[in-house]
């Protein structure tokens, strides 16, 4: 009873087309509440006005054969805003790293650190040896692998008619807006089994730069990678940054590299739904590239280790 009354807020009363209006996917809504008929020849590319059986989609195959929200002219949509954490969202945090990386490097040239004593500078080369795990592919490879499967499979939830059963609102203040997508908590603990390794990375090269006083000296930021180093936050960010955005677009800045995301915590009660979305599975089954775009870490990795090794040899 709860939930059909809430659920009256984000379904407009008189409304038959609501089915393929999620709110996650707004801005690619074939038109207004109602209009399931009309077609604008100027419209942007566009979800199923209706769910719509189809049997040529791509990205989402599962959808085959069945009444989806999903259509082939709006895959070039899903193609596009995934490409975006393929190659520009995801890839940046790692890019944000390796300038840091040169960034203490650079330190090692300071009058500082050449009056720096034995202790410091050994602090200094620990800091630089952390970086090399957190920028070796065998150590996060894995883990970029499993965002993009979850992020393959939050653009395949734009196909489900029935989305409202896997969703909270954000009720009150604004009931035509989703809260909270009801990822399943297996999908968490796969998330974290792919994750851990570099996770722990992750932390041991954040200690180690807050044991440096020289290392602090550096002038660029430290990227934030705190949310990889717990399976509760390392959901939420996920969770905050892809389930609620899951046709995200980054701006310049971002495709450059962009200011680290602020993570937000899940609720930790399913108030209005038991039903949960298998996102992992939904990214296998997708027909999306889930292979990490690893090219710039890997590469800008490898041009730094013969300076690091000179750096350590400088101690």
């Amino acid at each position: 009873m709860a939930r059909a009354f809430v659920f009256g807020y984000l379904i407009p009363c008189g409304a038959l087309d609501f089915q393929c209006h999620d709110p996650l996917f707004k801005a690619h809504w074939f038109g207004e509440y109602g209009s399931a008929t009309v077609m604008d020849p100027n419209r942007v590319a566009t979800m199923n006005s209706i769910p719509t059986v189809h049997k040529g989609l791509k990205l989402c195959p599962a959808y085959n054969l069945d009444a989806s929200c999903c259509s082939a002219e709006f895959e070039k949509v899903q193609a596009q805003h995934y490409g975006y954490y393929q190659h520009h969202i995801f890839p940046s945090k790692l890019a944000r790293v390796i300038e840091h990386h040169a960034s203490v490097l650079a330190v090692a040239n300071s009058s500082e650190f050449a009056a720096a004593p034995r202790r410091y500078r050994e602090q200094f080369g620990l800091a630089l040896e952390r970086f090399g795990p957190v920028l070796q592919p065998k150590v996060h490879g894995d883990c970029w692998a499993a965002m993009l499967t979850y992020a393959a499979g939050m653009s395949c939830f734009a196909c489900k008619p029935d989305w409202m059963m896997y969703v909270t609102p954000h009720c009150p203040p604004d009931c035509s807006e989703v809260l909270r997508v009801h990822i399943h908590p297996e999908d968490c603990e796969e998330l974290w089994l792919r994750c851990e390794r570099f996770g722990l990375a992750a932390k041991e090269l954040r200690q180690a730069l807050l044991d440096s006083l020289l290392a602090k000296q550096a002038k660029k930021p430290v990227e934030d990678l705190t949310m990889f180093e717990d399976q509760q936050a390392l959901c939420s960010w996920l969770h905050d940054e892809v389930a609620l955005h899951p046709l995200h677009q980054p701006t310049e800045a971002e495709k450059e590299a962009s200011p680290r995301p602020e993570t937000s915590r899940l609720l930790e009660e399913d108030i209005l739904t038991n039903r949960f979305f298998r996102v992992m599975e939904e990214g296998r089954a997708s027909g999306f590239d889930l292979r990490p775009n690893l090219g710039p870490s890997s590469i800008a990795w490898r041009s730094h280790v013969w300076i690091l090794a000179a750096a350590w040899a400088a101690l």
